[in-house]
């Protein structure tokens, strides 16, 4: 990740500070009220390219403002659950309570278990504690990259069991009773995903970690599943690869879905937060050997050389 602290060109600029070294920067000089020229659109995506998640301070946004600016990344998305409810507005608004507990203090990345996921998430924070309920973010090309050689190339060859789950059923029941959870695992009833991913504007690879909606890798037995699983998720836990953003009210926190997991810290119950939320874009995850059918020049792997001589690792990822 760049040091540097703006992102120029001969029409505008940005000024980017970093957060951390592998993950987060603060925005400044955008006004997300009114639509981006292509100039400044064009660092908007880079610098999310670069950083994965951006972080703006104080921007009023009402709903349809903050769907204007979303679209500007890619076409709004309708959550399962709002879909499942009768609704089509491409918001979600998601409350901390008393009655209601916070629900997504955990790894994941948002409803992974769609046959095309969310590209990006743009939220906003419309009421803060006065204390705690931060947001975690982590970067899982670092997650990937921070692998052996060997297991780097082992991991490239699984796939994930994906379904909605019982941790999804739950919270869906909690806010909404009975009847709307059975309808979005009616429609969606499960798919599998690459264990790495390949992100198709850059060609990294990803550690695609899905929380509780991942079931199992595919190619393992339940009890080997389970051992990778707990390892490769104890990765995310490295400060090293996050970053940690303290909430004000009017935030806007921007992110890559394809390369990050994110974690809602629940230390602030039983005091109130709620935030809003719009994702934008949807593409099939792709893994290695299909990332380069499409064309994708996917980053290689670090050279491991195997005692017969030949890469170790075996086969590509589908």
């Amino acid at each position: 990740m760049s040091g540097s602290a703006s992102v120029q060109s001969s029409s505008a600029a940005l000024d980017i500070r970093p957060l951390g070294g592998r993950i987060g920067a603060e925005v400044e000089g955008l006004d997300l009220r009114e639509p981006l020229d292509p100039e400044r659109l064009r660092l908007l995506r880079e610098a999310l390219l670069e950083h994965l998640v951006l972080f703006l301070r104080d921007r009023p946004l009402s709903d349809d403002e903050h769907i204007a600016a979303a679209a500007q990344l890619g076409r709004p998305n309708v959550y399962p659950v709002t879909k499942a409810r009768g609704l089509d507005q491409p918001l979600e608004f998601i409350l901390d309570s008393e009655k209601s507990p916070p629900k997504t203090d955990l790894w994941h990345t948002d409803v992974a278990f769609l046959p095309e996921p969310p590209e990006i998430a743009m939220i906003q924070m419309l009421e803060t504690p006065d204390a705690g309920g931060d947001t975690l973010w982590c970067n899982l090309h670092a997650a990937h990259d921070a692998l052996s050689p060997a297991l780097q190339a082992f991991a490239a060859g699984l796939s994930q069991d994906l379904h909605p789950g019982a941790y999804f059923q739950r919270t869906i029941e909690q806010q909404f009773g009975p009847g709307v959870y059975e309808k979005v695992a009616e429609e969606f009833s499960g798919t599998q995903h690459p264990l790495v991913r390949v992100h198709p504007e850059t060609g990294r690879r990803a550690l695609f970690l899905c929380g509780t909606y991942a079931r199992r890798l595919v190619e393992l037995s339940p009890e080997e599943s389970d051992l990778l699983y707990g390892h490769l998720r104890s990765r995310l836990d490295d400060p090293n690869i996050q970053c940690r953003w303290r909430w004000r009210r009017h935030d806007v926190a921007i992110w890559d879905e394809r390369s990050t997991n994110h974690r809602a810290l629940s230390d602030h119950y039983p005091a109130r937060r709620r935030i809003r939320r719009c994702t934008v874009g949807a593409n099939r995850p792709l893994g290695v050997r299909a990332a380069a059918d499409a064309g994708i020049a996917v980053a290689p792997l670090p050279s491991l050389e195997a005692r017969d001589g030949t890469v170790a690792g075996g086969r590509l990822g589908a």
